[in-house]
């Protein structure tokens, strides 16, 4: 857990950018579930965060494919997974994220804001943090995560929208029409065909 990072990474070892008063920190999980279940763990996270700032803060928290947390359309929380498997069962996952909490994060990000901006006052970080950790634990209790892409699809803005994708192979664009259960994003081309993507940056059109 830091209150500033200076060497964060982001996806496609892109910098993270962690100034003062943001809340960092990762989790480390050693979960006895197997590999097409791991998406799931990343899902539960964000839509976790997304619920916890709804109650705590009443602002409509939204969640961004594939992990994005977003308020009326500006970035307050982002997060980074990573996985070892053996065999068929998951060894380890470890998911960074960082809050945008008491910090100014649209000085070098303008598409970003914070939650001391969003309600006007100091943010307790240990009582956010504190707050996320047992419900995401009491998350990971469900062994099977049965309905957390159901739930997390109540919660996004990607669905039934044009996005544009990007990874480091190829840009595509499309009708965002589902997320399925291991937590690939369904595109629906211009030409009428379907697309299944299961990482890259999403981008609202």
């Amino acid at each position: 857990i830091a209150g500033r990072q200076t060497h964060g990474r982001g996806r496609l070892n892109r910098q993270w950018l962690s100034d003062d008063g943001g809340i960092y920190f990762t989790i480390v999980l050693r979960p006895d579930i197997p590999v097409p279940l791991s998406a799931r763990v990343n899902f539960l996270a964000s839509l976790t965060l997304a619920r916890v700032l709804r109650e705590m803060f009443h602002i409509e928290a939204a969640v961004k494919w594939p992990n994005d947390i977003l308020v009326d359309g500006r970035k307050i929380s982002g997060m980074l997974s990573e996985l070892e498997a053996e065999a068929d069962r998951v060894f380890f996952i470890n998911i960074g994220m960082g809050i945008n909490a008491n910090n100014d994060p649209s000085e070098i990000e303008p598409g970003a804001t914070s939650l001391k901006q969003l309600t006007g006052r100091e943010i307790y970080r240990q009582q956010l943090l504190a707050r996320f950790l047992d419900e995401f634990e009491e998350g990971m209790q469900k062994v099977d995560f049965e309905n957390v892409i159901s739930d997390w699809k109540k919660y996004t803005i990607t669905l039934n929208r044009k996005v544009k994708i990007v990874t480091s192979q190829e840009v595509s664009e499309g009708v965002a029409v589902d997320v399925e259960n291991d937590g690939a994003l369904v595109l629906e081309l211009a030409d009428g065909t379907r697309k299944k993507i299961v990482y890259g940056d999403c981008f609202l059109l």
